[in-house]
């Protein structure tokens, strides 16, 4: 294949069969994740939908901090602390080469967060109490920012459904729909499989990120379709053929496109804040598979066998 001569029709089934695994793979995912972890869910949700106190806190090293499991500071834990139940409920993660601290809790007291600072210093040695910096999430807050972000993202998929439907027909919205939920469900699924993997958990930036995918995808769709169907008005041509031809001119402009604006987000992956790290992740994966999806999947619906 040609770089820049994409041979849609004799490839075809190639992009289905690879959707479909990427499909599957993403679908193992997320049936593993909701019955098979500890919580229970299709994907590994963070404080931001679920409520709860996050205490930030670094450690005291004299060059560079150790290396320690969470796994083995929570089994240490259990062993000073007074307050079993609470160590059992606690999401322990390190962060800049060991040294940051980022723990998850139930809502705690004063007095249990103190204490629970204070067997984690026996645990795992000196910490610096002027970097201390906790935050406080109600459930009922996280419920409503979960609900929100999952109707923000329903209403804008129904937006982008009429809108194609009026520039295009239903057909091309079908298929433009098709492609995105493609999209979003793999970027979903593999943030399952990092949840079980690596207890990432997802947080409302993640919402954020699927929101811009939906918008960036379904724009480099539209684009192609709508130089398939300014093609199909010149009779002379044969339908499968139109549609190649047009991907293959529409391919630069959406390839460079996607790389442009990956350079940035490799920026913020490689020295940007942890904060944006999985975002700028999320992100990222997004542009890749929603141009594959718009260069090579959208189109391939259109052929006729």
């Amino acid at each position: 294949m040609n770089f820049f001569n994409l041979n849609l029709i004799k490839n075809r089934k190639k992009v289905f069969s690879f959707s479909l695994f990427l499909i599957s793979l993403s679908l193992v995912g997320i049936l593993y994740s909701t019955f098979n972890t500890s919580y229970k869910m299709p994907i590994n949700l963070g404080m931001d939908f679920l409520g709860g106190n996050e205490i930030r806190i670094e450690r005291v090293c004299e060059n560079e901090c150790s290396n320690i499991s969470p796994d083995k500071v929570i089994e240490n834990l259990k062993k000073v602390s007074k307050n079993k139940n609470l160590v059992n409920n606690i999401k322990l993660q390190f962060q800049n080469d060991y040294k940051l601290i980022s723990i998850r809790t139930p809502y705690l007291k004063i007095e249990e967060s103190n204490n629970l600072i204070n067997n984690l210093e026996t645990v795992i040695g000196p910490l610096n109490d002027d970097s201390k910096n906790s935050r406080l999430i109600g459930p009922k807050l996280g419920k409503k920012l979960l609900l929100n972000s999952a109707t923000s993202l329903l209403v804008s998929l129904f937006a982008i459904s009429l809108y194609i439907t009026i520039r295009f027909d239903r057909k091309y919205a079908f298929f433009a729909l098709l492609a995105l939920f493609h999209d979003l469900f793999i970027v979903f699924g593999i943030f399952s499989w990092l949840g079980i993997l690596l207890s990432i958990e997802v947080n409302s930036l993640f919402a954020v990120s699927l929101l811009t995918i939906a918008g960036y995808s379904v724009n480099d769709t539209v684009v192609i379709f709508d130089r398939i169907r300014e093609n199909l008005k010149l009779k002379d041509i044969e339908y499968n053929e139109t549609i190649q031809i047009s991907v293959n001119e529409s391919f630069r402009r959406t390839a460079f496109t996607s790389i442009t604006t990956l350079i940035p987000l490799l920026t913020l992956i490689l020295f940007g804040s942890y904060s944006l790290f999985w975002f700028s992740i999320s992100l990222s994966l997004g542009i890749i598979i929603g141009s594959y999806s718009s260069i090579l999947l959208a189109p391939s619906f259109l052929l006729r066998d």
